[in-house]
């Protein structure tokens, strides 16, 4: 509502002389009081400019060197950094008020976080005023831990894909062996179940006959892992060993029977075997491994008089004298592997390695033995005969290969594996009757695998 004032003389003489022009008189101290305004005004404008830089001074001696304008724009545009030299937080969790430059610098080496700089206060002024600073937290830094060939490497932020560790292997393999050497025959262990002679109270000796011979075996190996440390291990060998001797029988005939034999043996063999991955030898070029198992060889022997003629007669071959076993050995074997590395890289392998192996174990034998005494007495008739003797048998194996390895593929599943190098098997067998006797074989080596990951 508009209110209306009573206007008197006086009031309208004041206004009167307001709206008048300035007179020649009053013109001089009108322009002295503008002077002042004007004085005041500057001076006043210089006391902010001077305050302003104060401030600013105190707070340049926290802040990074440079240029003013741009510490002042980077510091008010640049998000907190969570990493060194990493700005990760959204727009929209921005602090409401400019942030302060970072004190040690973004890209300082120091993982610790840098420390907000402190806020200085704007200057006072003559109007009351209140100001509200908020400081936002320092997000924690989770350190990056060491790794190790069992962890995976990430980076904060940043999930990088690791490579898949295959816990199981599967390999088979196939192994060749031409060996030389030493076998024994047993000679009248049959023929002896007759007590003696005929017409004779001279009984018939026994004894075992030492033969050379050459031998072929050839035969597999697959084997399972599961952690490739622990493996478990079948394999099948087959030999065929050849030879001739002459057969003398004690009290009977000396040295009076060439004859060539034939032996057929089959190996089954079973082992648990534990690689040493991270042991003893770990950060060198050696490797080792210990197994034990069970193996079960199956044999049959046979021996035939070889000869066209006997005692100035004529005779067919295997007429006058054969000789027929069936032999079964159960035997427990503890054995080693030590390997040194030659040269690898993760394509090829190459190396050295030593295998010995120790077996014991019992050995059944059936034998049945036949003898023509028409030979040396046309009255005489046949001798034959069967028994079953138990022989102990022990020895040791040892094996010395260049042994190598080759990957396929990129990830390296799939390995092609070979061995090169000799074997020799040294054993002993004692006989009732007889006593002890060894025998020997050897010769080169040849073994070829495949194995796979999965």
């Amino acid at each position: 509502m508009k209110q209306n004032y009573p206007v008197n003389g006086s009031n309208q003489s004041g206004n009167r002389n307001q709206t008048k022009p300035f007179s020649g008189a009053h013109e001089p101290a009108t322009r002295n009081s503008s002077y002042r305004s004007v004085i005041l005004a500057v001076s006043g404008s210089l006391l902010c400019v001077v305050a302003g830089e104060r401030a600013a001074g105190q707070s340049a001696g926290t802040a990074p060197q440079g240029s003013g304008q741009m510490q002042e724009e980077t510091a008010q545009t640049l998000p907190p950094a969570i990493f060194n030299g990493i700005n990760m937080i959204a727009d929209n969790q921005w602090p409401s008020q400019p942030l302060q430059p970072a004190s040690p610098p973004l890209y300082s080496p120091n993982s610790a976080p840098a420390a907000p700089a402190p806020v200085t206060p704007p200057a006072a002024s003559s109007e009351s005023s209140t100001v509200t600073v908020t400081n936002s937290p320092a997000p924690a830094v989770t350190p990056v831990a060491t790794t190790d060939a069992n962890t995976s490497l990430e980076l904060p932020g940043m999930a990088l894909p690791q490579p898949k560790v295959y816990q199981n292997e599967l390999s088979a393999s196939a192994d060749f062996m031409y060996g030389r050497g030493t076998i024994t025959v047993p000679v009248g262990y049959g023929l002896s179940q007759n007590n003696s002679i005929p017409g004779s109270a001279v009984p018939i000796g026994r004894q075992a006959v030492s033969a050379d011979r050459s031998t072929i075996y050839y035969g597999g190996t697959v084997s399972y892992s599961y952690g490739r440390s622990w493996y478990l291990d079948f394999s099948a060998e087959n030999g065929r060993s050849t030879g001739s001797t002459t057969i003398d029988i004690p009290n009977l005939v000396n040295g009076e029977i060439p004859s060539s034999f034939d032996v057929n043996d089959t190996w089954y063999q079973m082992y648990l075997r534990y690689n040493f991955k991270n042991g003893f030898l770990a950060g060198t070029r050696f490797g080792a491994y210990l197994r034990g198992g069970v193996s079960l060889v199956q044999a049959t022997l046979t021996a035939n008089n070889n000869a066209t003629s006997l005692g100035g007669k004529p005779v067919g071959p295997g007429s006058e004298y054969s000789d027929h076993d069936n032999t079964f050995d159960v035997l427990g074997n503890l054995g080693f592997g030590l390997t040194y590395s030659l040269h690898s890289t993760f394509r090829f392998k190459a190396g050295l390695q030593l295998e010995g192996e120790g077996f014991g174990g019992d050995r059944s034998q059936d034998i049945d033995e036949s003898f023509d005494l028409q030979l040396f007495n046309p009255n005489a008739t046949p001798l034959s005969g069967h028994t079953t003797i138990n022989d102990t048998v022990y020895g040791a194996i040892g094996r010395l290969m260049l042994h190598a390895e080759y990957k396929l593929g990129n990830s390296g599943r799939w390995k092609l594996t070979g061995d090169l190098g000799v074997m020799t098997i040294y054993s002993f067998v004692t006989y009732p009757g007889a006593g002890t006797k060894d025998e020997l074989l050897y010769g080169p080596y040849a073994k070829a695998g495949l194995s796979f990951l999965f």
